[in-house]
């Protein structure tokens, strides 16, 4: 049996989607502004303040998609200093796994720009889980 690369199976599988008529997005790193530009149903949080991953790390990107759930954000947990929100999306921060304690909202309804919000007071640094929806 032979085996292909990683490469050439997500190449594969990416064409297939795309004949399919299956539209496949997901966040992309801007390396001029040291940000992933998120698309419509992600949200990605930074360890940093001003949303910039200097040397592309710290930082976790949050899908809607069935059957994902973010009951706990792993290694990020307690480190999200802001947060970018797509186009058409909505989330809610939990200050505390399997969405417990003090929530924190917000929606960007807007169908073209990302929204930039930095995580101030005792919300910096305290995320735990987390819910993202994508927006009609």
């Amino acid at each position: 049996m032979k085996l292909r690369s990683a490469s050439t199976v997500v190449a594969t599988l990416v064409g297939v989607l795309v004949i399919a008529g299956i539209s496949v997005q997901a966040a992309s790193w801007d390396s001029t502004t040291l940000k992933m530009n998120p698309v419509k149903g992600e949200a990605v949080a930074y360890d940093g303040s001003g949303c910039t991953a200097p040397g592309a790390q710290g930082y976790f990107v949050f899908i809607d998609k069935p059957g994902v759930t973010y009951t706990s954000v792993g290694w990020f947990n307690d480190k999200a200093s802001c947060i970018t929100i797509a186009p058409r999306t909505r989330v809610r921060i939990y200050q505390h796994t399997n969405f417990k304690g003090s929530t924190l909202n917000y929606e960007n309804s807007d169908y073209d720009a990302i929204m930039q919000k930095e995580l101030t007071g005792w919300w910096n640094d305290t995320l735990s889980s987390i819910k993202v929806w994508t927006m009609p």
